[in-house]
């Protein structure tokens, strides 16, 4: 049986590369699906029209971003977790925002012990402007994955 830690115990950094094929990366600023400036790997914070970044700093942006969902994730996820349990959530919490997770079935399932309810949940996240996004479809399919293997 696979070791189940505190949500807080986890390196952010493991979630890196799997949160980087879902966002793929991009050195100049662009205006995102929502209209929100970004850059790097779904960087969204201070970003203008016009910058510019390396990769060396998009790589240390994500992390960056990365810790602080899960750090701001920590305190409502109760229950231990697997590892990829964590990469699943700080996946989604990366994409959705941790004001919607914090607030989910999804986290509520967890935190009672209902793994399996809690693994549908991630694919009740697959909508953009009220439509169904592929994209996000296939990537809640992989967090949902990952959530359940360990």
């Amino acid at each position: 049986m696979p070791t189940k830690n505190s949500f807080g115990s986890y390196d952010p950094r493991i979630a890196s590369d799997f949160v980087k094929q879902w966002e793929g990366r991009k050195l100049k600023a662009y205006r995102c699906s929502a209209g929100v400036w970004t850059i790097g790997f779904g960087h969204t914070e201070d970003v203008e029209e016009g910058d510019t970044i390396t990769s060396s700093e998009a790589e240390l942006l994500l992390i960056e971003d990365l810790r602080e969902r899960a750090n701001a994730l920590a305190p409502f996820v109760n229950a231990p977790v697997t590892e990829g349990q964590y990469i699943a959530l700080v996946s989604l919490a990366f994409n959705v925002g941790v004001g919607a997770v914090k607030k989910s079935s999804l986290l509520r399932y967890l935190n009672l012990g209902r793994i399996d309810e809690a693994a549908d949940e991630f694919l009740r996240w697959i909508y953009a402007g009220g439509k169904v996004s592929e994209g996000l479809k296939n990537r809640r399919e992989a967090e949902r994955e990952l959530f359940e293997e360990n």
